[in-house]
Order: structure tokens, then sequence, then C-alpha cells
């Protein structure tokens, strides 16, 4: 199944929040998102690299891409493993 989440979706303010957007996209590629969807789990898509080098021959992610992904991986830690004050 496709995935459709809502644009306002506390995960999508979430994955926004952590990586400074203000816009999404939706693409037409297959994840397993979908499945996580119907069962109730809420669920973005996310990750480094270009989609116009994916999923190709020779595909490849920048240092830079690499280095902004963790750089937002860190920034999920940190709100997750957040202690209540």
């Amino acid at each position: 199944p496709g995935l459709d989440m809502a644009e306002d979706a506390e995960v999508v303010q979430l994955a926004k929040s952590l990586t400074g957007a203000n816009a999404t996209a939706k693409v037409s590629f297959g994840t397993e998102a979908g499945f996580f969807q119907e069962s109730g789990i809420a669920t973005v898509i996310c990750g480094p690299g270009s989609i116009d080098q994916a999923h190709k021959p020779d595909e490849f992610v920048a240092l830079d891409q690499l280095a902004q992904c963790e750089a937002f991986l860190r920034r999920l830690m940190d709100r997750v493993c957040a202690r209540p004050a």
C-alpha cells in the first residue's frame, strides 16, 4: 500500500522541525511505509542523498548529505531521549 501521511500529522511536523524544512514532497517509489501506516504507526520517509542518484547504477550519497543525516539523527535522539524537567 502507498503511504499517505497527512501534512499536519505529528510525525510530519516532527520531521520538519528536525530538518528545518518547511515543505514536504511525495514521490512514486515503493517502501514498506504504507504497511506501517496501515498498522497504525505514523510514518515518514527521509534520508540522505538525492532521489536523482538513488536506485540506479552508480548511485551515491554525497558526504555532506551523510553529515546532514547524522546531525538529523542526533537531533532526533536528543528529542526522543530528553528527560522531562
